[in-house]
């Protein structure tokens, strides 16, 4: 994938009155296509995720890779459609913030003003449905928020979610809509949208397993119609082992339809 000459650059946010760092990755042949429009896949944690640092945690959790690197390979084997990847950067304190305390203004930066930002500067789909958001740990947080916030209020935001390792009931904001949502009664809130969701079983940490199996029955317990949900867990590997491979198997799993 490419870099383009002006990454990484900022936005600033009056939702978080925060600045955030974005980094972007081109599909190879970007400039030869003027008329294609790409599917535009958000990283959140890029810090960690977009591209190897050697001898970091970064290096470990994607084995000194990148998740561009997992696009670029899924893109060659013609299992991901040509993307641009979006990698959102933060500090660990605003990414407490932002992916948890205040998820519905970090969700407010999404809609009106990252996207916005990506597509007048990007050859993105403007469709939902070429949008996917990926969220791990804390972050996963955030990505279920915002599964559940597009739901409940009618608004598309983005149509294909992973959410990998998080503590779901901790996110009250997201359990909250989630109820809501199945008290309207509506089998059809969730249709035509794919979540999958991951976590390590070889973890000391039960919680993050409890939590994913009561999360993943709930859902797909609720007889929503049309909502395709893929739940793995990982029984060799635990909450640092899982982020690239949950990754490349939740892309594999979205658009495998």
């Amino acid at each position: 994938m490419i870099t383009p000459s002006d990454c990484p650059f900022d936005v600033y946010s009056e939702a978080l009155n925060d600045t955030i760092s974005i980094e972007i990755a081109l599909p190879e042949g970007y400039s030869d296509f003027p008329e294609e429009q790409y599917t535009s896949i958000y990283l959140l944690d890029a810090n960690y995720f977009f591209d190897e640092a050697p001898g970091t945690l970064d290096e470990y959790l994607t084995r000194g890779q990148g998740m561009t690197n997992t696009v670029q390979c899924l893109t060659d084997s013609g299992i991901v459609p040509a993307s641009i990847l979006i990698g959102i950067d933060y500090t660990e304190e605003q990414r407490t913030r932002f992916t948890v305390e205040d998820v519905a203004d970090f969700y407010r930066f999404f809609t009106d003003e990252l996207i916005p930002v990506i597509e007048s500067k990007y050859r993105v789909s403007k469709s939902s449905d070429d949008r996917v958001l990926f969220g791990y740990s804390s972050s996963a947080h955030f990505s279920t928020y915002a599964l559940m916030n597009d739901v409940f209020t009618g608004v598309e935001t983005f149509s294909k979610f992973i959410s990998v390792s998080g503590v779901y009931t901790d996110s009250l904001e997201a359990c909250k809509l989630e109820e809501q949502i199945f008290q309207s009664g509506n089998a059809d809130a969730f249709s035509g949208r794919s979540l999958f969701i991951a976590v390590g079983a070889d973890d000391s940490n039960l919680e993050l397993l409890n939590n994913h199996r009561l999360f993943s029955e709930r859902l797909v317990n609720r007889g929503y119609t049309n909502f395709r949900t893929g739940s793995t867990e990982y029984p060799d590997r635990g909450h640092y082992d899982i982020p690239e491979f949950a990754f490349s198997e939740g892309l594999i799993f979205l658009f495998s339809r």
